[in-house]
């Protein structure tokens, strides 16, 4: 694109080319509106992000599972476009350390798993705002039940609110894509209007238009869409002239944006004796550990999930010490001959990365309204979306996707 803006050619400006802002500009274009979407990254999809380069296949750096996928709009969405979605549920462990998991294990597992998030929902339910730590009983798997809770949700279960987790919808299908969920987002924002390299840093909307500065400008419109994540917000990668009302500060500070990270490793011959597709863990017994995937796709490549402190603390200690860290899981689960057989390994960094500083979001203890009072707009043109702004399927690419479409469908009415 030219680096002039064309002043006469949008109405709305969309802050951030994430699934929430891509959807929020489709919708505006099919109503009739003149969107420009702009987005800090040089490529579009935020934390949805699918490449190829590394391996010379698709892997998911970011979002992986199509939650809910029986009612995924994105699942239509990459029919649409071609992209096969596998429509088969995963099996979370078939080990853990040495020992395979049996029918009877399995059905352990499940009741026990089972039965604490049924507890931090029931709490919820009964609108009880507390930490779910706190109404997590002991038992069989407890230890790596915390380990769960981060995989799943980026936060420690001591961070989880009950209120905010019991109203999280899922269906319980989780079905993966195997050319890349991100794939799927990128070809769908692929002809939509984005300004790539194009940081938003100041919204003002005191007076009769709202104008959004950035390095390459200033820029005027009707009505704008935020779909940055509260994390950017409350680091301040983008600030407000006049500030942000006091509640909506409140409740972007109430939400925090969890870590969670993945490592790739590539894999000579067959070591690990696993299926294709299959998961695993190298303890029951430890809090800090990773979940294993092996053979993705029939791939040759095994992968490490972390989430929590322990992501956020490797993360910060470099791309090295979270690969030594999933090595080391390896290890343990199959001796230290496996190292021979492993190769090339990359890393993610969503805590770090400025236009991101995590990967996806929990109501703190005490703050699950935040959501509710996150998404509401302001002087009845700024407008905000994104998988935080989610009741019911924060943490998902879904969610981001239907928060969009309802920002862009109440965008488009200023202009009847």
């Amino acid at each position: 694109m030219s680096k002039a803006f064309d002043v006469q050619a949008f109405d709305v400006i969309v802050i951030g080319a994430g699934a929430a802002g891509l959807t929020a500009a489709r919708t505006l274009t099919d109503l009739g509106r003149k969107p420009i979407v702009l987005e800090a990254r040089d490529r579009i999809g935020g934390r949805a992000w699918t490449e190829s380069a590394s391996f010379g296949v698709p892997i998911d750096r970011g979002c992986g599972w199509l939650h809910s996928a029986d009612e995924n709009p994105w699942r239509e969405i990459a029919r649409e476009l071609g992209i096969a979605v596998l429509e088969e549920n995963p099996v979370w462990q078939s080990r853990i350390g040495e020992r395979w998991m049996g029918e009877g294990d399995s059905a352990r597992w499940d009741e026990a798993i089972g039965g604490w998030f049924e507890a931090i929902a029931a709490a919820g339910e009964a609108g009880r705002d507390l930490p779910a730590s706190s109404v997590i009983g002991d038992g069989p798997f407890r230890t790596l039940f915390d380990a769960i809770v981060t995989w799943a949700c980026g936060v420690e279960s001591h961070e989880l609110s009950t209120r905010d987790y019991s109203r999280y919808r899922d269906t319980g299908n989780d079905w993966p894509v195997p050319e890349g969920y991100g794939a799927v987002v990128a070809r769908y924002g692929a002809r939509l209007p984005v300004r790539l390299s194009t940081a938003a840093t100041l919204v003002r909307w005191g007076g009769k238009d709202i104008a959004v500065e950035t390095l390459e400008g200033s820029l005027t419109a009707g009505a704008v869409i935020v779909t940055l994540p509260p994390s950017v917000l409350q680091a301040g990668g983008l600030r407000f002239d006049p500030p942000l009302p006091a509640a909506k500060q409140e409740a972007i500070a109430g939400i925090k944006v969890g870590t969670a990270n993945k490592v790739f490793i590539a894999v000579e011959g067959d070591p690990f004796g696993m299926p294709d597709t299959s998961y695993g863990t190298s303890s029951a017994d430890r809090r800090r550990v990773a979940s294993l995937s092996f053979k993705p796709f029939g791939r040759s490549m095994v992968g490490g999930y972390l989430g929590g402190d322990l992501a956020e603390e490797l993360e910060l200690a470099g791309d090295g010490a979270m690969i030594d860290f999933v090595i080391g899981e390896l290890v343990g689960m199959f001796g230290s001959g496996i190292r021979a057989h492993l190769g090339k390994a990359v890393a993610t960094s969503w805590f770090t990365d400025p236009w991101s500083r995590g990967a996806y979001s929990a109501a703190r203890p005490g703050h699950a309204d935040a959501r509710g009072v996150l998404v509401e707009p302001i002087d009845g043109r700024i407008y905000f979306a994104g998988e935080a702004c989610s009741i019911d399927s924060f943490g998902t690419c879904h969610g981001a996707y239907r928060t969009g479409v309802s920002a862009a469908q109440a965008a488009a009415k200023l202009f009847k």
